[in-house]
């Protein structure tokens, strides 16, 4: 692996600027990353902590002086221009920095690493680079790392796990992430082949070290892997779709179950309460043809709890069984304290689900708690049953959901396509963080609102090879109709939507709201939209209070931090991967952007 580092000279000078912080930073221990909320000043994991609320405490930026908020430096951190033909073309920056101490560190599309000195909150002084050589193409995107003890944690595109130096940048160890011989997805399928959501480190109260990363495939049998942050070498893998002998396995029926897919490809996130991981999976493989993988199709669109020492599945949470229209269920599980209608204050798991509700869930056994529209043309169901959590046309042991808008099917045409709401494109996915408020109950996040037509233009007999798993979801066309992008505010404790913010941006695209949530002690909630548009909204009323314009896509969420006393909001800019609209004429640029006052 090769390692960019700066001259000597230049890094005396650098560390001589700020002779009154620590020349290095401390060691991020377990202890610390539990303890993340009383460490406004850094950002010492993707969420903000393990609980996911994507919160920042500090409030020296403010509804009273964000209008003088200005860009105080930028700096490039390659993304699409370090590609190579073999690592393929541009793809989206999708991972938010990480600070500590002075310290930031962010990750490009790429798997490359860059660490700078911003202790003179001026400018960003470039430290090292580390390059993990991807040397194939490899379609998922990066969306985050981890800070561990004195190294840096990645899980690669091409399913490596590397721990690297935090201080030189120089490589400490490399394991492979492949699955082991005899794996589900062996020998005749293709094996998982790589990592793309982001890491998170902990120390159970067992004493057991372990990272924790979900497989990221459109291809293969999903798996959430724990391996050791001191080597990589693995200690638990749980695999995402049941095989024989197994608890619910039968939900694919025959061998379709040997090529479903359901990839845990979004943040996890840790309880260290209940010492259990919280991860949600991706939609069922084939995408869009139920007939042919009928049943619930497990774990699909699901949430699961998992023991962090072992892996072992405690509780499991379909939110869409038999999905038809891609609903994958891999955005951030948020945990904190819930009040019931029957006044019990029990731990919860929630998460904004690509199929249009707000779930909370007990995050002691799963029970459903709550589900919330998100918005309010949801169509494909009837709605959700208060008791059971399901939607309400579904139907026990129906092999094919009768839902109130059928999905996607062979011989369809284009005009006898449903119109299906809330649209796929926008609802939250694994891609974008939600933000919770725990001052007030409030979580928020980014979506689309608007529709969509979806067309099968192939059969799966003709797009489908169950021993290469080809064209998953490539077999359907889709057309988003009255899109515009929105901020959406819900009240968890009250159970309803108390403020919707509705950007029509004007531009005909895929997508246009997949940045998240950041909110802040300082009454503000930051997000950005397609356009280019970074923005601060008022979290009461999410008013728009400030902005500025970037150039280039947003779909980085963006993190607050501190050095010396004085407060900065960063994040990531760039990226286009759609077809539609302006999207091919915006450079998939990756360009660091800090604000201060």
């Amino acid at each position: 692996m090769r390692v960019t580092k700066n001259t000597l000279a230049a890094t005396v000078a650098s560390v001589a600027m700020c002779l009154a912080l620590p020349a290095v930073a401390a060691p991020t221990t377990a202890e610390r990353l539990r303890n993340a909320d009383n460490e406004p000043h850094n950002r010492l994991m993707t969420l903000g902590n393990y609980q996911g609320w994507n919160y920042s405490k500090l409030s020296q930026i403010n509804k009273s002086n964000v209008a003088n908020l200005r860009v105080v430096f930028m700096a490039s951190i390659g993304g699409a221009t370090t590609r190579t033909v073999a690592t393929g073309g541009p793809v989206n920056e999708m991972s938010a920095p990480l600070i500590e101490d002075g310290f930031l560190y962010a990750i490009d599309s790429h798997n490359k690493i860059m660490k700078w000195d911003v202790r003179s909150g001026a400018r960003a002084f470039p430290m090292w680079r580390f390059d993990p050589k991807i040397e194939k193409f490899i379609g998922s995107n990066t969306r985050g790392f981890a800070l561990w003890q004195n190294s840096v944690l990645q899980a690669t595109r091409d399913a490596r796990f590397i721990g690297i130096n935090k201080e030189s940048g120089e490589q400490l160890w490399e394991a492979l992430g492949h699955e082991r011989p005899g794996g589900p997805n062996a020998p005749e399928f293709v094996a998982t082949t790589s990592f793309g959501g982001h890491v998170i480190a902990y120390t159970t109260a067992a004493g057991t070290s372990v990272a924790v990363a979900g497989t990221s495939s459109s291809a293969g049998i999903g798996a959430v892997v724990g391996f050791n942050p001191a080597n990589g070498q693995e200690v638990w893998r749980t695999y995402t779709i049941p095989r024989p002998g197994e608890p619910n396995f039968g939900t694919w029926p025959g061998d379709t179950w040997k090529w479903g897919a359901a990839m845990p490809w979004g943040p996890p996130t840790y309880d260290p309460t209940t010492n259990t991981v919280f991860i949600g999976t991706g939609e069922p493989s084939p995408v869009y043809d139920p007939e042919f993988r009928p049943g619930d199709n497990l774990y699909a669109s699901s949430t699961l709890a998992l023991d962090a020492d072992s892996g072992k599945m405690k509780w499991f949470f379909q939110h869409t069984p038999n999905d038809p229209w891609d609903f994958d269920s891999t955005g951030a599980r948020m945990v904190f304290d819930f009040r019931t209608p029957d006044g019990r204050t029990v731990k919860a798991v929630s998460n904004w689900d690509r199929n249009g509700f707000l779930y909370t869930l007990n995050a002691a056994n799963g029970e459903f708690l709550q589900a919330v529209a998100q918005t309010d043309n949801i169509n494909w169901t009837k709605g959700i049953d208060a008791k059971t959590g399901k939607p309400m046309d579904y139907l026990p042991g129906q092999v094919l959901q009768p839902y109130n808008v059928a999905g996607p099917r062979k011989g369809r045409t284009r005009e006898q396509a449903p119109l299906v709401c809330a649209t796929w494109g926008g609802s939250p996915t694994g891609i974008w963080p939600p933000s919770y408020d725990p001052t007030t109950g409030i979580t928020y996040q980014t979506r689309t609102s608007g529709c969509t037509y979806q067309t099968m233009v192939r059969s799966t007999a003709e797009a489908f090879n169950p021993l290469v798993r080809e064209c998953l979801g490539c077999s359907v066309n889709q057309v988003q109709v009255d899109t515009k992008a929105n901020m959406v505010a819900i009240d968890v404790r009250a159970g309803k939507v108390v403020a919707t913010h509705t950007y029509d941006q004007g531009i005909p695209a895929t997508r246009q709201a997949e940045a998240g949530a950041l909110t802040t002690a300082g009454g503000l909630v930051f997000t950005g939209w397609a356009d280019g548009a970074f923005v601060a909204l008022d979290k009461d009323t999410l008013v728009e209070l400030w902005r500025f314009n970037t150039g280039t896509n947003l779909k980085g969420a963006a993190v607050s931090y501190s050095v010396g006393g004085k407060q900065y909001i960063a994040h990531i800019a760039g990226g286009s991967q759609h077809t539609s609209g302006i999207a091919p004429l915006i450079l998939p640029t990756a360009v660091l952007v800090v604000y201060g006052l």
